[in-house]
């Protein structure tokens, strides 16, 4: 079996759910949207999990997946990781694209319908915000991953 670090699992997740997503967005078919949005959300989730594990590693924390556990970790350590610190006060807010992010992934997890607030009736067209949502949650983890290492790098 190839080893393989974790900045480079999360990358191949991170490049796993662009495709997916792009696949998403050039499909007609709604059933084949949907499925590749739930993979490339799998994708995500797995990549925020690297991201931890990236962390974790470059910091002598512990193998969680967790982040308060990770920044209460650091924390006792007197270690400062802004990525972690950034992450917590993300997950101290329920519309950031973060916990949007966790929340979605559990939804799909456990299969649970997503139930629109609106009567169908009320709708021009149907079809969700799903692939922008995704193509939100994409980029702004891409984002966290590429800082993070650059200030890594800088130490």
């Amino acid at each position: 079996m190839i080893s393989v670090s974790y900045a480079s699992a999360t990358n191949q997740r991170l490049d796993a759910a662009k495709r997916l997503l792009a696949l998403a967005q050039s499909s007609e078919e709604t059933w084949l949207v949907s499925s590749l949005e739930g993979s490339a959300l799998f994708q995500l989730r797995s990549a925020f999990n690297g991201l931890l594990q990236e962390v974790a590693q470059s910091y002598a924390l512990s193998d969680c997946l967790d982040v308060i556990a990770l920044a209460s970790e650091a924390e006792a350590k007197q270690s400062i990781i802004p990525v972690l610190s950034e992450l917590k006060d993300l997950m101290a807010q329920p519309r950031s694209w973060c916990c949007l992010l966790l929340k979605a992934y559990q939804q799909q997890l456990e299969c649970h319908l997503v139930q629109s607030s609106f009567d169908r009736a009320d709708l021009i067209g149907s079809g969700g915000d799903d692939g922008a949502a995704m193509q939100l949650y994409l980029a702004k983890l891409t984002d966290l991953v590429l800082r993070f290492r650059e200030e890594s790098s800088e130490y």
